[in-house]
Order: structure tokens, then sequence, then C-alpha cells
């Protein structure tokens, strides 16, 4: 049978297949946070409703059965920009479970595109089903992240002086010119981030997942941003989000020429105001292998590895160029 959008009826069977699903991770194929801390990237049915009930949220539910069976569901963020991030998909375990999660994500991409969404994101397993029904899909992977999680952070001062201090809308322009010079081009065209993306003041895109950040949008609030350099050349940035519900707190600091010291003391800087008492993670990039340094510094540890995928679903259009013309 086709995937089609969930309703209010299917909210127990919906509900009953992300929790089964999630206790053991078997038929994860993704999730905006690792399996492992998969139940936080889950919405409780207070927060399914509104997308069951195709109310205008940020949040839509999709599912494929067959004969009256529930077989895959799939939560979806709609964001602020043209894209659709999958915050889970899960499957049933068994072999028509791949089958089901193929269809579910063609009809996903087909609603995307009627909703006039240029690409679709999700992270995916580092695991050989999931990965291969993405690319059957259509689903093209532009890098890894793996995820690091620590019970606290370190609460200790800062043995060098920072220079940091909270972004504000008037630094877009250095924020995304902070991000093309440490972004490889791949992820560049994948992500498609403008300089309004980074304004703070307008909520700009850049910081919802996956962009900058990573996790649940639907159960994060940003606590802090902040940037580091001077007016000649930006040389960090530093995000801290405090979790709501299950959801744990997850920071982002990114340096350039691979400064460790440097984002140890942001990152420091930037979880001293989360809320005590639950997880801390941080998504790595493979680009960032300096910033994995300095979180198990900070006794951090590794906890999953996730491949970020995504679909385009709008036909990039070359721009005019002009040519000199040669005058006789």
């Amino acid at each position: 049978m086709p995937a089609r959008a969930a309703t209010p009826l299917d909210l127990r069977r919906v509900s009953a297949l992300l929790t089964d699903r999630v206790r053991d991770s078997s038929g994860i194929l993704a999730s905006a946070l690792p399996a492992p801390l998969a139940s936080g990237a889950v919405a409780s049915w207070i927060r399914l409703l509104p997308g069951l009930m195709g109310l205008q949220g940020r949040l839509r539910v999709f599912l494929e059965e067959y004969r009256g069976q529930l077989r895959s569901t799939a939560l979806v963020y709609d964001g602020h920009r043209p894209e659709w991030v999958l915050l889970i998909l899960a499957a049933l375990p068994e072999p028509g479970g791949a089958d089901s999660a193929f269809r579910l994500l063609s009809g996903v991409s087909g609603a995307a595109a009627r909703a006039g969404m240029h690409r679709i994101f999700a992270a995916v397993p580092d695991e050989t089903r999931a990965r291969e029904t993405f690319f059957q899909a259509g689903f093209y992977s532009y890098t890894r992240e793996t995820w690091f999680a620590a019970a606290r952070t370190s609460l200790a001062s800062s043995a060098h002086a920072t220079t940091a201090r909270e972004v504000t809308g008037r630094d877009a322009h250095d924020l995304f010119r902070f991000y093309t010079m440490t972004t490889p081009h791949a992820v560049q065209r994948a992500e498609q981030l403008v300089i309004s993306d980074f304004d703070v003041s307008r909520r700009g895109g850049a910081y919802d997942p996956p962009h900058l950040i990573g996790g649940n949008p639907l159960a994060m609030r940003r606590e802090r941003a902040l940037i580091d350099g001077d007016e000649l050349r930006p040389r960090a940035f530093a995000l801290a989000f405090s979790g709501m519900e299950r959801h744990p707190h997850v920071a982002k600091v990114r340096t350039q020429d691979g400064d460790v010291d440097l984002a140890r003391d942001l990152l420091r800087e930037a979880t001293r105001s989360l809320p005590p008492g639950r997880l801390v993670t941080s998504p790595v990039r493979s680009y960032e292998e300096h910033v994995g340094r300095a979180l198990l510094a900070e006794g951090f540890r590794e906890t999953a590895t996730s491949m970020l995928f995504t679909k385009e679903l709008a036909i990039r259009v070359e721009e005019r160029a002009l040519a000199p013309a040669v005058v006789r």
C-alpha cells in the first residue's frame, strides 16, 4: 500500500511501533539522535497530535502499512527553509520492513516535492541495511558524524583568556564566511546555506538540525551562541542547546586551524549555563577531528556514528554567465 500521512486514528499504532523499535534500535533506519540516544528523538503522543491532525505545525507523520499491519513510520520536521528533516524512521525488523521503509521514503519524497521543498535530510546509522535503503531511495551521503556524550561538562575555569562573545544578527556575514572557510565544498553543496541562514535575530535556518547542530529541533532550546575572532577574521563559534523532555543537551564547537585548546575553552563557556542533571552530547563531523580530541580531553566518550544523507528534490539551474566577446 502506498505511504500516506497519518491521522489521529493511527496514534496508538504509530506510538507503539516507535516505542518498540527505539527499545532495541533494530528497526531504526534514521534518527536525529544516534540509536543509543534515540528515545529523546521520539516525540511524545502530545507532540504527535498536531502532526496527526494536519495542523500547521512543524511536525509531520507518515506511515506505510500492508493489509492493516503498520510496517514503518516516519516523523518529519518542516523547518524554516525549503527542506524537510527526518527526525526518525522506524520499521519492523523483519525482511519486509526495509521494503516498507523504501516505499515510505518514496512517499515522503513525493509529499515534500508537492509541498515545494528542495531537499530532504536524514541521519542514518552506519550499518548496511539502513544505508542501502536510503541509497535505493535516491539519497546520497555527504559526510559522517560521530556523537560524543558526557554526564556533565567540566566546570573548571579556562586557562586562557577567552575573547568569545554572544552572536548577534550583525555577525551573520562573519559566521557564513567562517562556515565556508572550514566546511568542505561537498557539504556546502548539500546544505545550500546562505548568509541569511546565519542571522540569529531571524531564527536563521543554519541553527536547525542537521546543519551546524544535530538533534530534534522540536525538543531543543538554544541557550548560547558564541563567536570568537576579530574584525578581520572569525576563528571559532560555539552553540549550546538545552534538551526538553527526554532529549539530552547538545553542544557544538568548531575552531579554525585545528585549535584544540580554543575548542575546549569554548565548550566550557558555552555549556556553563546548561541545566544540570542531563546528558550533554556533541556531534562531530569527519572534518572536525580536532574537536573530537577536545571533547575526549573534557571527559566525553564516543557514543555512535551516523551518516548524513540528503535527497535533492529540485533541479539546480546554473547561473547565467557573461563571456567576453571578441569584436573585430
